[in-house]
């Protein structure tokens, strides 16, 4: 089966007492129709079903594409984000020495914030995982940048979890045969954007 790994659309930045839990921003929902209507077209193959992250960035970005392929979403909490519960969204974009993001990220910590590297990876291990089957299904796995690392280093079996940038609404694909093994057809694909 493939599993179709997508990051969410361009959220707005924000600080809320609510949560780091942000709404689509106008070009995000751009983004998001142009995913939507590359997966309707077939750009990505038939998708049989859509799997997204509760967070409002990655389940507005998901309701664009099940809409136009007719699907329900299934939403899954293993699929959110290490931000999950912090009052401040875009941390990263504080970082002016991209050396010193990605090493603080890589420790386990963003700003003030710190989470656990592997209590993370294996919360999404466990989310994606759960979604195989031994068929030829594809699904959509829409869900968040750090998600979509957590996964990808578990299935190149890195020995810790690594962090790159997947582009909003990029789509990296993975397939799984049956006996758990599992391999990287592509990366960050934004084809669907020009």
């Amino acid at each position: 089966m493939e599993l179709l790994l997508i990051r969410h659309a361009k959220p707005f930045r924000l600080s809320d007492p609510a949560g780091a839990d942000p709404d689509l921003m106008p070009e995000g929902e751009d983004q998001a129709k142009l995913l939507a209507k590359a997966m309707a077209a077939g750009r990505y193959g038939a998708v049989d079903a859509v799997v997204s992250s509760p967070m409002r960035r990655a389940a507005q970005t998901a309701s664009v594409t099940a809409a136009a392929l007719s699907h329900e979403i299934a939403f899954d909490d293993r699929l959110v984000e290490l931000d999950h519960g912090w009052t401040t969204y875009g941390v990263v974009h504080t970082y002016t020495d991209r050396a010193t993001l990605l090493a603080d990220m890589n420790a386990g910590r963003l700003g003030d914030n710190t989470f656990d590297l592997d209590d993370f990876r294996s919360r999404v291990v466990a989310g994606i995982e759960s979604l195989v089957a031994d068929d030829d299904r594809t699904v959509a796995v829409v869900c968040h940048g750090g998600v979509i690392n957590a996964y990808l280093s578990h299935v190149i079996g890195a020995e810790q979890m690594f962090f790159t940038e997947p582009f909003y609404t990029s789509v990296s694909r993975v397939i799984a045969l049956p006996g758990g093994y599992r391999q990287v057809m592509s990366l960050n694909e934004t084809d669907h954007l020009r």
